[in-house]
């Protein structure tokens, strides 16, 4: 049954008040992963899964708490999904966080874009996003301390900042499809391991 289908057959169906902000939530991920931010509704939303215009309201005050849910929700998956590629990797979690980053960027675009680059990072970050953020930065300054006894706080930092932005970058000209694979040189997926190998390089 496709989802267009299933919410079809839930049109008409009493909402049930318990679940209806999760459906609310998983039909906007697919929206925002399919089609993008930029057309999402509260009005188009309600379409989606079959109820009132109205109802949505009560779990969404306005668009942009709907905007904040769903990327909240995409650092969550983000998060999580890089905690279990670290689990079953043998190499470090800081390599692996870094290039799952990458990836994800690749793999989910357009929530990437919501997630870094929308309105609810612009002209000030959305104080949600800013939390969802630190848990983020707070990861990565703790490996790269466990990897760099040697460095003072002040090189330590300095590093940070400039892996960060070799990374960021990365994933941020891949989601936007800036890399094309030139003759001789490798796709941007091939390119990723070694990009972080040699931002990594700034630890030693």
């Amino acid at each position: 049954m496709t989802g267009k289908t299933a919410n079809r057959e839930r049109r008409g169906r009493p909402s049930h008040r318990d679940d209806l902000r999760s459906e609310l939530l998983a039909a906007a991920c697919e929206f925002v992963a399919r089609e993008g931010h930029e057309g999402l509704s509260i009005r188009k939303l309600a379409e989606e899964i079959g109820v009132s215009p109205g109802a949505p309201y009560h779990h969404f005050p306005d668009r942009r708490s709907l905007l904040v849910a769903v990327a909240l929700e995409g650092y969550r998956t983000m998060f999580e999904a890089s905690e279990q590629a670290a689990a079953a990797s043998t190499e470090s979690a800081l390599f692996i966080n870094l290039l799952h980053f990458i990836r994800f960027a690749a793999a989910n675009s357009n929530m990437f874009t919501l997630m870094y680059e929308s309105e609810l990072v612009r002209p000030r970050l959305s104080p949600e996003l800013a939390e969802a953020q630190d848990v983020g930065f707070r990861l990565l300054r703790s490996e790269v301390i466990a990897a760099t006894q040697h460095l003072s706080e002040y090189e330590r930092s300095l590093r940070i900042a400039t892996i960060w932005s070799a990374i960021f970058g990365f994933a941020l000209q891949t989601n936007r499809a800036m890399l094309r694979g030139q003759p001789m040189e490798p796709m941007p997926d091939e390119l990723a391991p070694e990009i972080v190998r040699q931002a990594l390089r700034l630890l030693a």
